[in-house]
Parts: structure tokens; C-alpha cells; sequence
């Protein structure tokens, strides 16, 4: 739960932004404002001092991602909420300073976790974006790896090793599921789709120290 922070919502679907207003708001989240423009959304950020909004990237007045810099300069964090699958589209809001990433299909559930991480100060991806293999000869396209936070890291290096969830669990100190919702996040910001790809990648590029031969390469 994000208790004591100030919240607005963005969407261009006024039945989508006033249903999630009145679930969030259910939940115990202060929703102070919402918007149907990115130019409404910039306003309530000055007027509010919101600390996070909550926004889509299709608006009538433009792309929201294109103004996530502003609003991360008036010292709100941002989630982006879509149903944008492009990578590019993420790649550009996280680059821009969003704090989450996640998929209208993941479901309010999702959405809810995420602002809970992005609150303690992580960048969450939640969802399914990158569909294509990364080309393993152009180390550029691990450029998200930036984005994977320091327990994201720990499960990477884990995956490395060769442990699978239990053993990661153990480790951690942590339940099953909350490892497997860290390695799908890892997953999905290396744009792999197997713990083993990742492992390799990161092997490869130099992410994490990991014992060859536990990878079968």
C-alpha cells in the first residue's frame, strides 16, 4: 500500500480512468486528481505536488511519454499504465525517467504491486513487451539491464548459478512467488524468454560473475 502518497491518474478512457479511480481509492490510495490530457495531467502535477501519477501514453493532445521528463522534474514519480506492447514505447518512457512500466492486461492487481515498489524507490516493468530474441552480437539491446534494481540483480546472479526457485528462494530469504515475479521482471527487461537465456546474456555482456559451466554453453 502507498500510504500518505498523493496520487493522480491520465488515460484518454474516461470509463477506464473513473473505474480505477474508484478502485484504487477502495483500496485506501488518495487519488487527488484525474486527467483525460497529458496538458491537464501537467497542471495537477504543479497544483498538487503529487508524488506519483499514474498515466497512459495516448492522449488527445499528444504522447504522454513525451512529457514524463516534466513531470519527473516536478518531482512526481511516474507510472505509465498502457496498452502499448512496442518495446520502443517503454524503452523511450523509462529512459525518459518513468519509475514503472506496466501492461493494462497484467490487471489492477499488478498495477498495485508495482506502485508499491515504485514507492520504496524501484523500476518495475510489468507485463509482456519484448517479443523479439536480442541479436546476442549487439550488446545494446541489453541497454534495460540498467534498469534491473539491486534485487533484480541478486535473482539474475542466482539464475547464473544454476539455482531454481527454491533454492533462490532460500537464499533470498524470500517466498517462491516473490522470486518468480523478480525473474519475470529480470525476463523481461533482458527481453529473454527463459531463466537459461538470461543467464547467458548475462554471462555474455559481462552482467554478473556466473560459473560457466553451470550455463551448458
Amino acid at each position: 500500500m502507498v500510504q500518505g502518497f498523493k496520487l493522480a491518474l491520465a488515460d484518454n478512457d474516461a470509463v477506464l480512468l473513473d473505474g480505477l479511480s474508484a478502485m484504487l481509492s477502495e483500496m485506501g490510495y488518495e487519488i487527488v486528481a484525474t486527467a483525460p490530457t497529458r496538458h491537464e495531467l501537467l497542471a495537477q502535477v504543479v497544483l498538487y505536488q503529487l508524488d506519483i501519477c499514474v498515466t497512459g501514453n495516448l492522449f488527445p493532445d499528444g504522447d504522454g511519454v513525451d512529457v514524463i521528463g516534466q513531470i519527473c522534474a516536478a518531482g512526481a514519480k511516474v507510472v505509465v499504465f498502457t496498452s502499448d506492447r512496442n518495446p520502443d514505447t517503454m524503452r523511450k518512457a523509462l529512459d525518459s525517467g518513468a519509475s514503472g512500466y506496466v501492461h493494462k492486461s497484467s490487471g489492477v492487481d499488478a498495477l498495485v504491486d508495482l506502485l508499491g515498489r515504485v514507492a520504496e524507490g524501484d523500476v518495475v516493468v510489468a507485463g509482456t513487451f519484448l517479443r523479439s530474441r536480442i541479436d546476442p552480437n549487439r550488446s545494446a539491446d541489453l541497454r534495460l539491464a540498467t534498469y534491473l534494481t539491486p534485487r533484480e540483480f541478486e535473482c539474475l546472479t542466482l539464475l547464473a548459478e544454476g539455482l531454481d526457485t527454491a533454492a533462490m528462494a532460500e537464499r533470498l530469504g524470500v517466498s517462491g512467488t516473490t522470486v518468480r515475479s523478480h525473474v519475470q521482471a529480470v525476463l523481461t527487461k533482458l527481453g529473454a524468454h527463459s531463466r537459461l537465456e538470461a543467464a547467458s546474456l548475462a554471462t555474455r555482456f559481462g552482467l554478473v560473475d556466473a560459473r560457466p559451466e553451470v550455463l551448458g554453453s
